[in-house]
């Protein structure tokens, strides 16, 4: 017996042929062969590869905050006769969470609108801050007017310390003066959770300050770098 194998390369060319073959070997076999076995193979095709691709995206949001534990402080009657703290101290806690520059906290002082100062309206007075000139910081002096603010910070808390400014960076009797715009009070350059800022509030007046009620508003404000 007589074994032939037919193959097609092509699927277009896969009929027509299978037909036209057949008969043409027919033939043939009618001549040469007694018995004759044609198989037809249909055509190889060869996969070609493919890829694909998923993006995939997120986000992530920082969170500041900044909560002072105090919504008021008093010097009570002050006098001449001595430089007054203010009680009790201002304690703000700050946290930068998932901000990699960190994040600042800044101070802007009421005064009279104009100036940083404790004010009053009758008669319209203002208690300079920190001194008659405006200063960035002053030394207080008993029977001189002068107010301002000194910061520090402590150990509470995780992450990047906070650096504070030097205008408030103070100690004893020296304050930083408050103006009317934001001003850094601290500042870190990373991640933080949990710091703490301690403010001390400092006055002094002269026997010629008026007398009357005064009072002062001073913001903090935090945001990331």
């Amino acid at each position: 017996m007589i074994k032939i194998i037919l193959r097609f390369t092509r699927e277009r060319e896969y009929l027509p042929a299978i037909g036209l073959t057949l008969v043409a070997l027919l033939i043939i076999s009618s001549w040469f062969w007694s018995s004759l076995e044609i198989l037809v193979a249909p055509p190889e095709y060869a996969s070609a590869a493919t890829t694909s691709a998923v993006t995939v995206s997120a986000s992530v949001t920082a969170t500041i905050s900044c909560s002072t534990n105090a919504t008021s402080t008093a010097f009570g009657a002050l006098t001449s006769a001595s430089i007054s703290t203010a009680s009790p101290n201002a304690s703000t806690t700050i946290s930068c969470a998932n901000s990699a520059p960190g994040c600042t906290f800044y101070v802007k002082d009421a005064g009279n609108a104009t100036n940083g100062g404790l004010a009053t309206t009758s008669p319209a007075y203002l208690i300079p801050s920190p001194n008659a000139a405006f200063t960035a910081t002053a030394t207080l002096v008993a029977a001189t007017e002068g107010y301002g603010i000194q910061a520090a910070t402590t150990t509470a808390g995780s992450g990047a310390i906070f650096t504070v400014g030097a205008r408030y960076l103070q100690t004893g009797d020296t304050v930083g003066g408050l103006v009317v715009t934001n001003t850094t009070l601290v500042s870190t350059s990373a991640t933080s959770s949990g710091r703490e800022v301690l403010i001390t509030h400092k006055a002094a007046i002269s026997a010629s300050t008026p007398a009357g009620s005064y009072s002062d508003t001073i913001t903090y404000e935090c945001t990331a770098n």
